[in-house]
């Protein structure tokens, strides 16, 4: 690895800053960083704002990735004057060449701190699509964007559709910001062997990977369940990951009577696996979604996905050629969707090969970290090889 990607000077420090270390997309985005950029060289260091929870933890202790709590209040103006002390004191005892933030909003402070030390690049990841409703709350985000234009280099988007919406949300201009996709540890989702057919008697397995929170929409996916059992079909839903919503939906599971049909199987570290036993995999989400880092693990196992047809979506998906697409929110449209994929075995395992090849070259790790590199001053463009960075 080392020979097809040479930093410019091994040992190098960036400070990589997270919220927390759950069993979500941006603490996953930065594990996978850290694989790659130890084996190139340089030393990544974790800071965390939040101590709880933690179930990435040990996955970046097996790493030997150095890591430091801040335990930033969670409330109270003094905050945030308390979190650029920190980071600036953090940055003083390792004198990172660059940093990378995670939070967004949060990152005015971040950088602030980081500029006060004299740290010489500072980007920001943008993974949600932006919030223009109005009222104080993000009154108050929109003034934080501003106050950290001049502090940072760049705003990283997860996707196309993450940059379109943060330069109209914030009137940033297109050179303030990039697009590198979130990428995906592929050699723990590409499949080692083909499945074994599936017996007369068993079930249809349909998954979906995501946090239980608003932003998702795991509650049109139950919702098409109880319609596909209605017709007849036998199958099985299992959803996996942890949230605020889970209460709201397991009353749902049990209202609807779909117990022995749908599970929660919470946070799980075996991820790969799962997915891996999916016939299907449903990605119910709203506009809200900024990339979906479950699709790409999906699309890279080359499992038949069925989609929410929201920006993000239609972008990793190529607007539907990769993968169907039904109007969110639309239990009935998605449930039509899942059974045209049972229906047509044809053309939904030429999708599913076209999707893992696509996949494979645009969302894998290695490409991520590399164009992060670059962004983060840690690389220049001819250092990188041909086969990491190929062109969309």
């Amino acid at each position: 690895m080392v020979d097809r990607f040479q930093m410019k000077a091994a040992g190098q420090c960036v400070l990589i800053v997270v919220t927390s270390l759950a069993a979500e997309g941006t603490p996953r985005m930065a594990l996978e960083l850290c694989r790659h950029w130890l084996a190139w060289g340089l030393r990544p260091v974790l800071v965390v704002l939040q101590d709880t929870p933690k179930d990435l933890a040990a996955d970046f202790d097996a790493l030997g990735v150095e890591r430091i709590t801040l335990n930033i209040p969670r409330s109270g103006r003094t905050r945030y004057f308390v979190l650029v002390a920190k980071i600036f004191a953090a940055a003083r005892k390792y004198r990172p060449a660059a940093l990378l933030s995670m939070p967004f909003g949060w990152h005015a402070m971040i950088a602030l701190g980081a500029r006060l030390d004299g740290v010489r690049r500072v980007v920001a990841h943008v993974g949600n699509y932006p919030n223009f409703s109005s009222g104080s709350a993000q009154a108050k985000f929109r003034f934080l964007v501003q106050l950290g234009r001049p502090l940072t280099d760049r705003l990283v988007c997860c996707s196309r559709y993450v940059q379109q919406g943060t330069m109209k949300a914030f009137g940033v201009r297109e050179w303030e910001t990039a697009v590198v996709y979130n990428g995906v540890p592929v050699q723990e989702f590409i499949p080692h062997a083909t499945p074994d057919a599936k017996g007369q008697d068993q079930p249809y397995t349909i998954g979906m990977v995501a946090r239980l929170e608003k932003h998702k929409d795991q509650a049109t996916l139950i919702r098409a369940a109880k319609i596909l059992k209605e017709r007849g079909r036998k199958i099985r839903v299992e959803i996996v990951g942890e949230g605020s919503q889970r209460a709201m939906l397991e009353q749902m599971i049990t209202a609807e009577d779909l117990s022995g049909t749908v599970r929660l199987l919470g946070m799980r570290r075996d991820v790969p696996a799962i997915i891996a036993g999916f016939d299907l995999f449903a990605f119910s989400t709203t506009p809200d979604e900024g990339f979906g880092i479950a699709l790409a693990e999906a699309m890279i196992a080359r499992v038949p996905i069925v989609a929410s047809d929201v920006g993000a979506c239609r972008e990793v998906l190529e607007s539907g050629g990769l993968g169907l697409l039904v109007p969110p929110g639309d239990a009935v449209a998605m449930a039509d969707a899942i059974d045209a994929v049972r229906a047509d075995p044809h053309a939904t395992s030429m999708r599913a090969s076209h999707a893992k090849h696509m996949a494979l070259r645009k969302f894998s790790g290695e490409a991520m970290a590399c164009e992060y590199g670059q962004l983060l001053g840690l690389a220049s463009a001819g250092q990188l090889s041909p086969a990491v960075l190929q062109p969309a």
